[in-house]
């Protein structure tokens, strides 16, 4: 049925109590009759506990462990990584909406992120597509490695056990960058910013899978796309040309206790790992100043890289507010995946209940 406003299609159906919140208005739905409350639209969804988002942002990204921050606040680890899951998906709808008419003006940047999680036998790859003026990041995906480098015999048998249960892809970082270039590609092409310039080291996954992209891989020949390779022997100043990434790998190794250097503070699951990496990158888009020394302190990457800072702070204020609800976006396919948490080491057990909340 057609309806003369918006709200028409519910009607009110009372309160109901709550020790959380207190009296909770309840509607109704004229067309299914479902009911439905104010709660359901926000953060909080389905909580018994409101906690401040702002101080646990802060917890994560400066440095403090889940224990820590735990112990800080006060509440159980279980009920903190919930939290940090719902900011996840917060940070994943504040970029994708934010993104939408957003208008690409800078070379793109490429590095992989490398860390574990579980197990130093099941290492990861983290790739960063970021702004190389602004040091916006704008987009993030991994894959799962298979454990390299120097083994004593004993830990090669080790590694051949666990392979009989799960091994990792071997083209797993062909894959993962080749999804991050055709989506820096597209949005430079759909910018009008030509010719399209990407900047990597000399990783020879990242240089095949730019030449796979078609028409991307052909149009280098003439000169639309330039990619730039850059030694990584070279030093991470700011006159190299991949000091955003550079920058911003020492951040997530600074700022996250999860991929701190030699340390028993690592993640013990590879999707909550990245969900604590989204809420870091999304806190240095929107939140974190540009530069620490400069006249105007709330520019922020976001505003750097040519975002409004009224619709950056609109959307902040809500993103702490209301409830992000996935098919109310367009995804792309590396935030769908965070979303949903595809990428991960498959040989953890889940509850029928866990596995239906994956793909909700």
């Amino acid at each position: 049925p057609s309806f003369r406003r918006p709200e028409d299609w519910f009607r009110t159906a009372g309160y109901r109590p709550t020790q959380v919140v207190g009296p909770v208005q309840r509607f109704q739905c004229r067309i299914c009759g479902k009911g439905f409350s104010s709660r359901t639209f926000d953060i909080d969804y389905w909580t018994h506990r409101t906690l401040d988002y702002t101080l646990i942002t802060n917890l994560l990204v400066g440095g403090s462990g889940l224990r820590q921050s735990s112990r800080t606040l006060g509440v159980s680890t279980q009920l903190l990584a919930n939290r940090h899951s719902r900011l996840a998906r917060q940070a994943l709808a504040v970029h994708c909406e934010l993104c939408e008419e957003w208008k690409l003006r800078e070379p793109l940047v490429l590095d992989g992120f490398q860390s574990f999680a579980h197990s130093q036998y099941y290492p990861n790859n983290i790739n960063l597509l970021v702004g190389a003026q602004s040091q916006f990041v704008v987009g993030m995906n991994a894959t799962v490695l298979r454990r390299s480098g120097q083994m004593t015999e004993a830990q090669k048998r080790k590694r051949e056990r666990l392979e009989t249960v799960y091994r990792a892809p071997h083209d797993g970082v062909f894959r993962s960058s080749r999804q991050l270039l055709e989506l820096g590609c597209d949005l430079a092409l759909a910018s009008g910013h030509l010719p399209i310039e990407i900047r990597s080291d000399e990783k020879r996954e990242y240089q095949r899978a730019l030449t796979s992209l078609k028409p991307y891989g052909d149009w280098k020949e003439v000169g639309l796309v330039v990619h730039q390779t850059v030694s990584s022997k070279r030093a991470r100043t700011v006159q190299n040309p991949l000091f955003a990434v550079n920058y911003l790998d020492r951040q997530l190794r600074k700022d996250l206790a999860d991929h701190v250097r030699e340390t028993v503070r690592f993640a013990r699951r590879l999707p909550q790992s990245l969900e604590r990496v989204m809420v870091h990158l999304w806190h240095h888009n929107f939140f974190k100043t540009y530069r620490t020394r400069q006249p105007d302190p709330e520019v922020t990457h976001a505003e750097t890289a040519g975002i409004e800072r009224g619709r950056i702070q609109d959307l902040r204020r809500r993103s702490l507010r209301d409830r992000a609800l996935g098919w109310r976006y367009r995804l792309d396919d590396w935030q769908r995946a965070l979303w949903t948490r595809s990428i991960s080491i498959p040989i953890h057990q889940t509850t029928a209940l866990a596995r239906h909340l994956l793909t909700a």
